[in-house]
């Protein structure tokens, strides 16, 4: 393991002059903040933030930063396209915009009902109550009878929830639960003494889950919904009657995930029916494919993979059968953002549509409900982040690339036409005083089969005659895709700190993560062990051979959460090619992680899979440093999750590689605090050292 023990000099050209930095050690945090600072002072120029839409969303008003440094506030006028400035003293401080994040749920649902929820019955003749596991109707005219409509274990069971009535009285629905002590999780801070508890309940455990009971006013009969018919479910929701009063339709989770889907329940026939629904044998996506949109009574758009590729699609309820496919072909409709039932057509988010591009780049996309007239009103080769008027006639596109700053344009969404330029960022001064931007790099994956794409961040100051250590940044989850497509990588201190202490690092998004359609993204299901890793190797290897700079003898690891489970997994599993790792706040024992992400990808009930996938069970195999860090207060993953991990190194001989830290007062992300941030660069700088002559 190479150790760069001798003094080295680093020499950061800043705005104001040379900082000298001595090796071995990560600079201090206040030199580096001087060296972002002269990176954001030169690259806020041109950039639109404090955005802000009239209510009518005619007008679109945002600051602007001009070339001697004077904040203006522009409005435009969108029915002309005129602009005017309002002139603005500097601020004071200013704060960079974050960088945008996908959206892993749905946008603009709708679900149609007439509903009376109510104790009482629209016609106020009858009350529903509940006691003790005694379901009643109680007559409110004098003189009048209650009846017991249904008794259950009141230790067992309970009703739950205000019934919800059909418009004609006729009948009414109400959940029956049952009675789960729903497990905790219990985290201490150690300097306080104080607990917290919260609800976390783990692949495996009891949920308490509800089932639709539909009573009839008339007869007194109930009708629950058939176990057989849905089997157990990870969750249930909605109860909604159509305008007729004569089906009650409600929506489920199957537990593990395997499915989700509309049910309705006809009151003529007094039959249950699944209306719609989304089924695969590994796992159908509920988190991030779910969407419900009805048009009218019996017609709803939908969101399927049936075809393989997230699709949407306009369904007849009363048979489920599709009408038509909006929107088709091998590429994936990300997100819906907008629909106009009366118009007849609605913008959604497509990646990869157009050969050759990065497939992550979201472009917006205008289709007519019918599957016609499919318009990308955003076709220039970018990443659009999109921001829609309240009125949504218009839109601001934001279009940019890791390696293009942005270009803002307001645009039109009927045509994708442009109403103003409103300019364009300006990286020239950047680039003076030491800045680069990252460079998209793609390949192959380990079968030869699909694109693989990431970015490479260069050491700053580069210096193209020395070879530099790697550091992977990886996020491996499969409920999205991680790297980068926009213009605003410069932020992220993950990323610039080891950038300017002597590292490359990069970002890939392997097989397993989402969006790049269902035979990618499957490739996590029961193995979140393998999370890409050999795409990632093929991927850097193929990088270095474009980027000889790159040392692939000094290769290293990090990550946090899901992404320090794969940390731990690329030393245990690619040792020869990972020489040092640190992960943060892992979970790294998938049986004690939350419910709702570890049954998604590896199951339920809990089998085989879980011990494939858990880090302890293969300690024997680490042979390269680990630093493993976790907050004393997380209650997104357990800290036993770490703690554990750590016990099963000790015990298996593997002291001497790992290093261990619990991080007071944190919570979940730990590692990205400052200090730990720092902990982590030293660590590597140990291990791996820094840059050498080629």
């Amino acid at each position: 393991m190479p150790c760069f023990l001798h003094r080295r000099l680093v020499f950061l050209i800043l705005a104001l002059g040379v900082i000298v930095v001595p090796a071995g050690e990560p600079m201090a945090s206040a030199e580096m903040q001087l060296q972002f600072t002269a990176w954001d002072k030169a690259i806020r120029n041109g950039l639109l933030y404090s955005v802000d839409w009239s209510d009518d969303g005619k007008e679109l008003s945002y600051d602007w930063q001009k070339e001697d440094g004077k904040y203006v506030r522009r409005v435009l006028d969108c029915e002309t396209g005129v602009q005017r400035e309002i002139p603005r003293e500097p601020s004071a401080k200013f704060t960079p915009p974050k960088p945008s994040r996908r959206k892993m749920h749905q946008g603009p649902g709708r679900i149609l009902s007439a509903n009376h929820t109510d104790q009482m019955s629209p016609d106020r003749l009858w009350k529903v109550s509940s006691e003790g596991g005694e379901l009643t109707l109680e007559s409110t005219v004098a003189g009048g009878t209650s009846r017991r409509l249904a008794s259950v274990n009141a230790t067992e069971k309970k009703w739950w929830g205000t019934p919800v009535w059909s418009a004609d009285g006729k009948h009414f629905a109400i959940w029956l639960l049952p009675i789960v002590n729903t497990a905790k999780l219990t985290v201490r801070e150690a300097s306080t003494g104080k607990e917290t508890t919260v609800d976390y309940p783990a692949p495996g455990d009891d949920l308490p889950t509800g089932r639709a009971w539909v009573f009839s006013v008339a007869s007194g009969r109930g009708w629950q919904t058939p176990e057989a018919l849905i089997g157990p479910t990870y969750a249930t929701r909605q109860l909604d009657w159509t305008p007729d009063g004569t089906r009650l339709r409600t929506e489920y989770v199957s537990r593990g995930f395997t499915g989700f889907g509309v049910l309705e329940f006809d009151t003529r026939n007094q039959t249950w029916r699944k209306a719609v629904e989304e089924t695969d044998p590994k796992f159908s996506f509920y988190n991030g494919l779910y969407f419900r949109h009805d048009l009218d009574a019996e017609t709803t758009l939908w969101i399927s993979e049936r075809t393989g590729w997230s699709h949407l699609y306009r369904i007849d309820l009363r048979t489920g059968r599709a009408l038509n496919a909006v929107t088709s072909g091998p590429w994936v409709m990300r997100r819906v953002l907008h629909v106009d039932a009366k118009a007849g057509f609605a913008l959604v988010e497509a990646l990869g549509r157009i050969p050759g591009e990065n497939p992550y780049q979201a472009h917006l996309c205008r289709v007519n409900l019918d599957g016609s007239g499919l318009t990308d009103l955003t076709p220039e080769n970018a990443q659009h982040d999109i921001n829609l008027s309240p009125c949504r006639r218009h839109f601001l596109d934001t279009a940019s690339r890791p390696d293009l700053p942005p270009t803002y344009t307001v645009r039109r969404t009927s045509d994708g036409s442009a109403i103003a330029t409103l300019g364009t960022a300006d990286i020239s001064r950047a680039a003076a005083v030491g800045w680069s931007p990252p460079i998209p790099f793609r390949t192959k994956d380990r079968d030869g089969k699909f694109d693989i794409w990431g970015l490479i961040h260069r050491p700053k100051p580069f210096d193209p005659s020395k070879r530099y250590p790697v550091l992977e940044c990886i996020y491996a989850g499969p409920h999205d895709s991680f790297t980068p497509a926009s213009f605003t990588p410069w932020w992220n201190n993950a990323v610039r700190e080891p950038n300017v202490n002597g590292f490359y690092v990069v970002q890939i998004d392997g097989l397993g993560t989402r969006n790049r359609g269902r035979e990618f993204h499957q490739r996590a299901w029961q193995d979140l062990r393998d999370a890409g890793l050999p795409d990632r190797i093929a991927w850097i290897k193929a990088a270095a051979r474009a980027e000889p700079q790159m040392d692939l003898s000094r290769v290293g690891i990090f990550g946090g959460s899901a992404g320090g489970q794969s940390t731990v997994f690329a030393l245990l599993d690619h040792g020869d090619f990972y020489r040092a790792g640190a992960a943060d706040c892992g979970c790294h024992d998938n049986r004690v992680d939350k419910v709702w992400w570890n049954e998604q990808w590896l199951g339920w009930p809990p089998g085989p899979a879980y011990d494939r996938n858990r880090c302890a069970n293969f300690a024997d195999k680490l042979r390269n440093p680990l630093l493993i860090t976790v907050g004393e207060i997380d209650t997104n993953v357990p800290p036993q999750s770490s703690t554990e991990l750590r016990d099963a190194f000790l015990a298996a001989g593997k002291g001497d590689l790992i290093e261990f830290k619990v991080a007071a007062g944190a919570g979940h992300g730990a590692g990205e605090r400052e200090d730990m941030r720092q902990l982590r660069l030293r660590f590597f700088l140990s291990h791996l050292g820094g840059p050498l002559p080629r």
